[in-house]
């Protein structure tokens, strides 16, 4: 109103100049000082969230790779389950020999069963059984089947069927089935002497 009025001095007119200035160091201040280290914090919780966003997406992908994972490893459980359960243990070897030829006999099939060497490497036993069999086609295959589906582990080989003659037909095979080793621990080698204990002491009795 003072300026309207044509009253406003220089002194007036310094205040003025002086508060303008006051004005701006303030918010010069303010965005030296504050705004900017508020954009400062507001980069480095940016930057966070983004930290924390990626991590999260890999522990989603770990969680889905794991769930995946142990799936796997449960139906490699089971399998291995199954096929140790149709793995005959040592002392079940005699019975198997008797359900084989039981198996012949159900057929009406004559036959001589021969053991054969077991063969062994680091994780399991073959044992193989040489078969002959006489009868005919039918009896053959039938007798041949059911080992196949037989609650036990067997594997037929080196299968041979001779031509039927007179409604016999000679066939050869090797029947094996298999045992899992236990795996074997090394015993501990015994310490080694040192020198001065493996070396004689002067002064022994006569």
């Amino acid at each position: 109103m003072e300026a309207l009025k044509g009253k406003v001095t220089p002194k007036d007119w310094m205040a003025v100049g002086a508060v303008v200035a006051a004005v701006v160091a303030i918010l010069a201040l303010y965005f030296f000082f504050v705004h900017k280290n508020q954009i400062t914090k507001l980069d480095e919780l940016t930057a966070q969230i983004t930290t924390i966003q990626t991590d999260l997406r890999e522990a989603h992908k770990k969680e889905q790779n794991i769930a995946a994972l142990r799936e796997e490893a449960a139906a490699i459980e089971t399998l291995v389950a199954d096929f140790e359960r149709r793995l005959p243990e040592q002392r079940e070897i005699p019975t198997l020999v008797r359900q084989f030829e039981q198996m012949a006999n159900d057929v009406g099939l004559s036959h001589a069963l021969k053991p054969e060497s077991p063969i062994r490497d680091e994780r399991k036993e073959t044992i193989p059984y040489s078969i002959t069999t006489y009868g005919t086609f039918h009896q053959t295959t039938s007798f041949i089947n059911r080992l196949e589906r037989f609650e036990r582990f067997l594997k037929v080989s080196n299968l041979k069927i001779e031509e039927e003659k007179d409604a016999v037909s000679k066939a050869t095979f090797t029947l094996s089935t298999y045992r899992f080793l236990a795996p074997t621990t090394k015993p501990a080698s015994p310490p080694a002497q040192t020198a001065s204990a493996a070396a004689p002491q002067p002064g022994g009795a006569s």
